[in-house]
Order: C-alpha cells, then structure tokens, then sequence
C-alpha cells in the first residue's frame, strides 16, 4: 500500500512540474517581442507631425460637437500604475499574471487618478459639452477623481459597489472592502454582498450598459481613450455615435471606421484638449485624496472605523495607544477590516491618552496622532494632495 501511495505522489508531482513548465513557456513565446509585432499590438507613438495633423482636426471637431461622451479603457489607468491587458506589458503577455488580477483590486485604494481622469472630471463639470464617460474599468478612478456616478458608467461594474444576494440593494463604498464576512446595510436582511465587478465570461450588468449605450447615441462625437477595441460588448459602444475619435498607442480593430487615430500617451491627449476647450485650466490639475476615520467607544472595545456605515478603515495599517503611564498598546485587527482595543486595558479613565494612527506605505502619508479619553469620540483624516504637473 505504502509503495503504490508513493506511485500514485510522485505522478502527481511530476504533472504539476510539466505544467508548471508548460506555462512558463508559454509565458516566454508571447512575452516575445516578435509574437507581440505579429499581432500588431506593439505599443507606438506617432511622430510629431503627424500628431499635429491629426490634433488639429481634433480641434475642429471639438469646436463644432455639442455633445461629447467620453470612453475610456484600461490605458487611461497604466500611468496610475495600474496595468492593462494587451499593452506591451499587459496582463495576457503573462498568463500566471493573470490569476492575480482579483488580487491585485485590494491594492485600489491606494491608487490615485491620472491627469487623463481629472481632466475629463473638470471637463463635464465645467463645459456644458462635455456630458458623460463610460468605462471598462473597474478601478473607480473616475468617480474618485470627482466625476459624479450620475455622469458616468462602469460598463462591467466596479470593484466598489456591493450588492446584497438577498434584497438586491447595491450600496457604493469609498474603499475596497474585505471580501469575507460582508453582510448587507439593512437591518434585519442580513444577506451576504457581494461586489459587482464583472469577470470575464460573466454577464455585463444591464443598466451601466443602457446608459452607455443612451449617452453614444446622443453624442455628436465620441472620444474614446486608452482602449484596444477588443473586449464585446464596450468595443462596439462609440460606433452607436455618428462621429468617434481613439486615441490608443495600439492599432485597434475599428481604427477604419474611426474618424482620427491618435497614437499618443492619453495624459498628453487630455491635456492638449483641457488647454484647446480652457486654455488656463490645464496649469492647475489637481487631485485631493481625503479619507476619514473615526474612533469611540462601543459596548467593551474602542473601536476605529469610518464614519460610514458597514465600511471599515482599511487604509489604516495599525494604531498604538500609548496611556498617560508611559505603557502603550496596539490595536489589534479584525478580519472585518475594522482595528479594536478592549475597554479593559484603560486603567486611568480621566487621562488623555495619546493614539498614533499608522496608514499602509501605499499611501505615503505621515502618522496622524491626536489624543484620546475614555468614552470620548474623536476624528481623523487621511489627506492627499497631488498637484500634476503636465505644462508642455
């Protein structure tokens, strides 16, 4: 028995090895650059002259269109550090890549808005032209970057709305919250939630896409960014619109059908129509990232969360205590996401007591610290500044 046990491990060792190996050359063969040339998705720019041909029509359907809509897809974000799927360093030129893309979705949070994504905010809320952007993202970076949900679509959903598998109530979050343990707002439901990003072979959610679809048929000209034009039923969205622009630094699939191709780098793309529509307002692109926490005392604990119900403070990487004695504790975690200490460790209920709150690296913001006394409630907040810099 013991000898065909051993029989039976080795050949399951031996198949997860050429597996392993099999992926490892399968890597290699599309990571190549001549199989990328092959399928004309090399990642390109044009030369000067020709982008200044091609912008100066640009212009000229800008100054005529009356309602503009924008769609964006994954090469808007790559300057967030957030990778897309074809470019030249794409997800699918790394298969075991892959596997790590729900993975990599607790990482949005610290994720900031390109220049791309606040000048299209600052567009639809200052020029009356500018209506609407629908995107195959799941990132949330146009929302964050201050464009309002009303005014824009997350075509395959987004990794920061929940939806409750009981009542089919969707609630948006300002984080990412934790995967495990998420029970729905309403009291007395008690449903489990679950996210509504859409994976591949999912079904695309029906209203984003309706108002999608809606905003192309209205527009008089489609601006379409950062997307290769591949993935259905978003590729087809811009030709609904009698008149649509790409900007891609890929050939893509209905570059024919497409009145201008721009090849050039979409931050560069936004910021020469920020600076032709409002010359003025492309020097002074800026991006505040606030997030507020808040920490009080609840039954037996002290606890820290945001002040937003069912959403935990995930941006905090730890929090200490240090008592009026000199000693000091740590919160300790909850695999909620929200950071606890228990009551019984507050010997001197009258003291201030001095609470370090610590965010994750990610965010490269200093410790906020700010004192506390027993059954007292107390605010905080994370804040951002990035003022971007794109005067050419």
């Amino acid at each position: 028995l013991w000898y065909h046990n051993k029989q039976w491990y080795q050949r399951r060792v031996r198949g997860i090895k050429d597996l392993f190996k099999f992926f490892q050359s399968f890597q290699n063969f599309v990571s190549d650059p001549m199989f990328t040339r092959l399928q004309g998705m090399t990642e390109f720019s044009d030369d000067n002259e020709r982008l200044g041909a091609k912008y100066e029509l640009l212009f000229s359907l800008l100054d005529k269109s009356k309602s503009i809509t924008f769609f964006t897809g994954a090469g808007i974000s790559t300057s967030a550090n957030i990778p897309d799927f074809r470019g030249d360093k794409g997800l699918d030129k790394a298969p075991l890549n892959i596997a790590q893309m729900g993975l990599a979705e607790r990482d949005l949070d610290s994720k900031m808005p390109t220049f791309g994504h606040c000048a299209i905010s600052l567009l639809i809320e200052n020029d009356h032209r500018f209506k609407f952007v629908a995107t195959s993202n799941h990132d949330g970076l146009h929302q964050k970057s201050g464009t309002p949900w009303a005014k824009s679509a997350n075509v395959f959903g987004t990794a920061f709305i929940e939806e409750c598998l009981t009542c089919k109530n969707r609630f948006i979050r300002n984080t990412i919250t934790p995967a495990l343990n998420r029970y729905c707002d309403i009291d007395g439901c008690e449903g489990k939630l679950k996210k509504t990003g859409v994976r591949y072979g999912q079904t695309v959610p029906v209203g984003p896409l309706e108002k999608a679809e809606r905003a192309a048929k209205t527009a008089d000209l489609v601006l379409v960014l950062g997307s290769s034009m591949r993935t259905y039923p978003f590729c087809d969205l811009s030709t609904l619109s009698p008149c649509f622009v790409i900007c891609n630094r890929q050939k893509t699939p209905y570059d024919t059908d497409a009145e201008i191709c721009i090849h050039d780098h979409i931050d560069n793309f936004m910021y020469k129509v920020l600076k032709h529509v409002s010359p003025g307002l492309e020097r002074n692109v800026s991006f505040e990232y606030k997030q507020k926490f808040v920490i009080y005392q609840q039954d037996d604990e002290i606890v820290a969360t945001t002040p937003r119900k069912n959403e935990p403070a995930v941006f905090i990487d730890s929090i200490e205590i240090k008592f009026s004695t000199g000693h000091t504790e740590m919160f300790q975690k909850k695999l909620s996401g929200e950071l606890i200490l228990p009551v019984s460790t507050i010997k001197d209920t009258s003291a201030n007591h001095l609470i370090t709150v610590c965010f994750k690296d990610c965010f490269e913001c200093e410790d906020f610290k700010i004192f506390y006394q027993y059954g007292k409630r107390v605010e905080g907040c994370l804040s951002k500044i990035i003022q971007y810099g794109m005067a050419k």
